[in-house]
């Protein structure tokens, strides 16, 4: 009777556990990114999951990029990368040399928000989004591309 009872409670115990997404694995799978504003101005943005990044002793995330695509793209843009065999991404978006540009970001890993954000992207300031799944970095970040 006690074999029966303890099989009863493990089996209900292991339920509970599938049923809390205790054994699906988290790592993510797509990055979905949205930027918005200045709409019909044109963009310069290097994305790539081939980097190596790392956090200095300044607190400032250093971001070595093997191998990048660049794209000149017209805002808005709203494109969805697969990352899961890599588990990583770098974007750089640019203006062009006269341009400053008003945008809104919004990025989501798998169906989670981790990122929304508005402001201006300056001639010579680009901005940068560095994601590396169970690494912690810094919103301060220098790229040798």
């Amino acid at each position: 009777m006690n074999r029966l009872k303890t099989v009863s409670i493990l089996t209900a115990a292991l339920t509970a556990l599938g049923a809390c997404q205790v054994f699906e694995d988290p790592s993510p799978e797509q990055i979905s990114i949205q930027l918005s504003g200045s709409n019909g101005t044109q963009v310069m943005a290097i994305y790539s999951q081939i980097f190596t990044a790392g956090v200095d002793e300044a607190g400032v995330t250093l971001v070595q990029v093997a191998d990048a695509d660049t794209v000149f793209q017209v805002l808005p843009i709203d494109t969805i990368v697969d990352i899961a065999a890599s588990r990583q991404m770098f974007l750089q978006v640019e203006t062009m040399p006269n341009d400053t540009v008003d945008v809104d970001v919004q990025i989501r890993i798998d169906s989670r928000s981790v990122l929304s954000r508005s402001g201006l992207i300056f001639p010579g300031i680009p901005w940068r989004y560095v994601y590396q799944f169970n690494r912690p970095l810094t919103q301060f970040v220098e790229v040798v591309l």
